[in-house]
């Protein structure tokens, strides 16, 4: 290995480089809790020097790589998150579990649009985040924060989201949909929205008081009705299609292109938590709003299919009015994830998920 790594520093290419980082990083996270503080510098100092000596096409890779590390050295996360070139900073800003509020609310206070973009599409974002990206953000931003039910809103950041909805007819419909809305908050949306949107708001279970004529509320008690029956109906389905899966019946792709095919969200993170050995809750949260590169390394890691993945961003595309998920590279860069890279990356998260527990 010493020789290896030897050779790999004496280059000069970007490649050799990236290679030299990636071994050197191998090397740090295998011995998680037993690495002294001069190894912990050391580390911090060579990332930092081979950062500043590749070009974009690495430095944009190395950024993808370590966005899905959690003890990453917190100077290098920074660097790349505050790069200039999106393409660079992207990764980061969407994924860093390094990244602070702190480090977020400064980067959105000064970047641009696109590094804004990123940031809003975290899986989860703090009020003092959300604060800053609602003052400063465009139309897309905006958007893109509201339709994140990851992301907590101040009172003062949620009545500027109201303010600003008084224009957009497509705002509305996204904060009509927000799990978190305070009576406040949808005492001051309902003048804002229509008949379908009150309605929707019924259904899910805000009080709209007087707002829906009668004959709207018998249709809202009768499709609540008819959800809960469709709804004890897949309970039944997805118990049978893991148990389908465990006999061999079916293979677990075959189970999960399934559920995906039919946008049944809920029932496939049901499916996949049992293979997975994770928490449902959060593989839901995951699969539903999380970010690309984390799905895909999930999905790597289960041995899925590029087809069944592309039914899962399909099928949540729709639901976020969202087809950025289905642009032509997204194949081609989950068909590159190395298989054994991304169970590691699995199992590491259930680690630090068990610790942090």
């Amino acid at each position: 290995m010493y020789e290896e790594l030897k050779k790999l520093a004496e280059e000069r290419s970007s490649e050799k480089r990236l290679e030299l980082l990636r071994k050197l990083s191998e090397m740090y996270f295998e011995n998680v809790g037993s690495r002294s503080d001069m190894e912990e510098f050391l580390f911090a100092e060579i990332v930092d020097q081979i950062l500043d000596s590749i070009a974009k096409p690495q430095k944009v890779a190395a950024s993808t790589t370590i966005a899905g590390q959690a003890d990453f050295p917190h100077a290098a996360v920074v660097k790349l998150a505050g790069d200039p070139d999106i393409d660079v900073a992207r990764p980061v800003l969407r994924q860093s579990p390094v990244l602070t509020d702190e480090d977020l609310t400064a980067i959105a206070g000064r970047a641009s649009q696109d590094h804004l973009h990123a940031i809003a599409e975290r899986p989860q974002l703090s009020e003092t985040v959300t604060d800053v990206l609602v003052e400063r953000g465009d139309r897309k931003v905006v958007h893109t924060v509201s339709a994140n039910h990851g992301a907590r809103f101040s009172d003062s950041g949620m009545s500027e989201l109201l303010a600003k909805a008084r224009e957009d007819v497509d705002l509305r419909a996204l904060l009509v949909e927000r799990p978190d809305l305070s009576p406040a908050a949808v005492a001051k949306l309902l003048p804002l929205v229509s008949a379908n949107l009150i309605l929707r708001l019924a259904e899910r279970g805000y009080d709209v008081g007087a707002s829906l004529p009668p004959d709207m509320l018998a249709t809202v008690s009768r499709r609540l009705l008819s959800a809960l029956r469709e709804r004890r109906s897949n309970i039944r389905d997805t118990a049978t299609l893991v148990e389908a899966v465990r006999s061999g019946e079916l293979s677990l792709d075959e189970a999960a292109s399934l559920l995906a095919q039919t946008g049944r969200l809920v029932d496939l993170s049901a499916l996949l938590a049992t293979f997975a050995n994770v928490d449902r809750d959060y593989l839901f949260s995951l699969l539903a709003r999380g970010h690309l590169q984390a799905v895909m390394i999930l999905f790597r890691a289960l041995g899925l299919s590029w087809s069944t993945l592309q039914r899962l961003l399909a099928a949540r595309g729709k639901k976020r009015s969202d087809a950025a998920t289905l642009r032509p590279d997204v194949q081609a860069d989950y068909e590159s994830i190395d298989p054994e890279l991304a169970r590691r990356t699995l199992r590491f998260s259930r680690i630090r998920r068990a610790a942090a527990s």
